[in-house]
């Protein structure tokens, strides 16, 4: 794999576009929309939670998490670590905030690592995993 000065700009800008369309989509409830964003064989690995293989899995997995609460997952740091032609790793780090009675409050912080593929000419999940901070 190539190292970070030889970054494609269509890379960076597929990786990061898929990361952000990750967020808005499970912030809105939009379950098709987030299993569209991973390759059938996609995973997504939850720490201490689940582990979801699949868009079926994904899709039972991610339709529980949705809430009726306003929530944002917010995204940032992201550096693509390692990437080929049609493979790249990034890491970034994760805020999520909730709002409630007394307004938006941080509920968790955390980090994701991602390993992405061009898949029919997009950038999509092959393996999301969450960690989370104490």
């Amino acid at each position: 794999m190539t190292t970070a000065p030889d970054l494609e700009p269509s890379v960076s800008a597929g990786v990061h576009a898929a990361i952000a369309a990750y967020a808005q989509a499970l912030d809105t409830g939009r379950v098709d929309d987030l299993v569209e964003l991973f390759t059938p064989d996609g995973v997504s690995e939850i720490a201490g939670v689940a582990t979801f293989e699949g868009h079926d899995a994904l899709r039972a997995g991610y339709t529980g998490f949705v809430t009726q609460q306003p929530q944002l997952h917010l995204a940032g740091n992201t550096v693509i670590t390692s990437w080929t032609a049609d493979e790249a790793r990034a890491i970034s780090n994760l805020a999520f905030f909730q709002r409630g009675e007394s307004g938006w409050a941080v509920q968790l912080v955390g980090r994701y690592d991602d390993t992405l593929r061009l898949y029919k000419g997009s950038w999509r999940f092959q393996r999301r995993i969450t960690t989370f901070l104490p």
